[in-house]
C-alpha cells in the first residue's frame, strides 16, 4: 500500500514542483509584461515644443541702387555751322547760362541780312501806301496786302534772330559737364545723333531702386534711407524717399523708388553701385516660427499645438515669407503658443502629451 502511495506521490510532486518553477514565473512575467504595455500605452507622450513669437516692429531692407545725377541733359545744335568757339570741357563747373561754346553760320548772317532788307522795303512799301491822301486812290485790298506782306517780313527776321541766338550753347542748369563730343572747326547739323555736351546736376543725387511687393507698403514719401557704397568703408550716406511710381511693375511686381542723397561737398559721382537699406516700420509684426514645426497637408499648412491642458490641437496657418530656418506667420497664431518640433505622424489632435523636464542648472 505504502509503494502504491509512494508511485503516485511522487509524479504529482514533480509536476507541482514544474507548476511551480516553470510556469508560474512565465505566467506572472507574461502578466507583468502586458501592463508595462498597457502602462505604456496610456502614458503621455514627451514632445519637444519651442515659443511662437513675434519679430522685431522695425525690420531692415537692402536693396541694390545705381547712383545717378538730379538732372542730367544732352544738349544739341539747334543750327547748322561750324563750331567757332568752346568755353567748356569734360568736369567744368558751370552755372546756369554758362556760355559753353557758339557756332558760326556764315549763310545765316547772310539771310538776316536779306531778310532785314526785305522787311525795310516792304515797310517803306507800306508807308507810301498810307501816305496817299486823295480818297479812294489806294485800294483797300492793295493796302491789306502791303501791311500783309510787312508783316511776313518781319515774322522771318524774328525767326532768324531766334536762330542766331541759337548759336550760343548755353547751360540750362547749373551742373557739371561730364561729355563732350565736338572739336573746334567741326561740322554741326541739327538733330544730329551725337550731343554737342551732356551735363548734370552733382550737387545732389539720386537713386533709383525696385522695392519688392513684399514691401511696398511700408515705403512712404519722407522716409530717411542710409546708402552704402562699397568703395567707401566704414562711411554711409542718408537719403530720403522723394517719391514713388505708385504702382508696381507688372514684369517684376516691384515698385520703383527714388530717393536722393545730398552731395554739396562731391564725396559721391555719378555711376556709383550701392546698397540702399530701409528701416521699416511695421504696425502689427508678423509671428515667426521655426520651419521645422509646419505640418503641410493636402488642405494648406498646419501646426501642432501644445494647449494648456497638455492636448494637442492640429491647427491651419498661413505662410508669409520664407526665411529658410524660420517662415512667417500671417494668420493662425496670436504669438506665445507652444509648437511641438519635428511633430510625427503618430501624434493625433487631442493626445495627451507631456514636455520635457527642465534641464537642472549645476554651479
Amino acid at each position: 500500500m505504502k509503494r502504491k502511495l509512494w508511485v503516485w506521490l511522487l509524479p504529482a510532486t514533480l509536476i507541482l514542483l514544474f507548476v511551480f518553477v516553470g510556469v508560474l514565473p512565465r505566467v506572472r512575467n507574461h502578466q507583468e509584461l502586458q501592463a508595462a504595455v498597457e502602462r505604456e500605452k496610456t502614458r503621455p507622450v514627451t514632445v519637444n515644443v519651442v515659443t511662437a513669437t513675434r519679430s522685431k516692429d522695425t525690420t531692415q531692407l537692402t536693396l541694390p541702387g545705381q547712383i545717378q545725377p538730379f538732372r542730367e541733359t544732352a544738349l544739341y545744335a539747334r543750327t547748322q555751322g561750324f563750331l567757332g568757339k568752346r568755353f567748356a570741357d569734360i568736369g567744368t563747373q558751370v552755372r546756369a547760362g554758362h556760355l559753353l561754346a557758339t557756332i558760326d553760320a556764315p549763310e545765316l548772317d547772310q539771310e538776316i541780312l536779306r531778310a532785314r532788307a526785305d522787311q525795310k522795303l516792304a515797310g517803306s512799301n507800306l508807308e507810301r501806301t498810307r501816305s496817299v491822301e486823295l480818297p479812294g486812290a489806294v485800294a483797300k485790298q492793295e493796302l491789306d496786302s502791303r501791311e500783309a506782306a510787312f508783316e511776313i517780313n518781319s515774322a522771318t527776321v524774328r525767326r532768324l534772330e531766334v536762330l542766331k541766338s541759337l548759336q550760343e550753347i548755353r547751360a540750362p542748369f547749373s551742373g557739371v559737364v561730364t561729355a563732350r563730343n565736338i572739336e573746334i572747326g567741326a561740322l554741326v547739323n541739327v538733330g544730329g545723333s551725337m550731343p554737342l555736351f551732356t551735363l548734370a546736376q552733382l550737387d545732389t543725387l539720386r537713386v533709383f531702386v525696385d522695392v519688392p511687393q513684399t514691401y511696398y507698403r511700408f515705403i512712404e514719401k519722407g522716409q530717411q534711407v542710409h546708402v552704402k557704397i562699397p568703395e567707401i568703408p566704414g562711411k554711409g550716406f542718408t537719403g530720403q524717399v522723394i517719391r514713388t511710381s505708385e504702382a508696381l511693375r507688372p514684369q517684376s511686381r516691384t515698385l520703383l523708388t527714388e530717393v536722393i542723397i545730398p552731395n554739396q561737398n562731391r564725396e559721391l559721382v555719378s555711376g556709383l553701385y550701392g546698397q540702399v537699406r530701409f528701416q521699416l516700420q511695421q504696425a502689427s509684426p508678423p509671428v515667426v516660427i521655426p520651419a521645422n514645426t509646419l505640418i503641410i497637408q493636402s488642405d494648406g499648412p498646419h501646426v501642432m499645438m501644445v494647449k494648456a491642458d497638455q492636448t494637442l490641437k492640429l491647427q491651419l496657418v498661413e505662410i508669409g515669407r520664407d526665411f529658410g530656418t524660420t517662415v512667417e506667420i500671417l494668420t493662425g497664431l496670436n504669438g506665445n503658443e507652444k509648437l511641438v518640433i519635428n511633430p510625427s505622424d503618430n501624434l493625433q489632435e487631442g493626445q495627451k502629451v507631456q514636455l520635457p523636464a527642465p534641464a537642472r542648472s549645476t554651479k
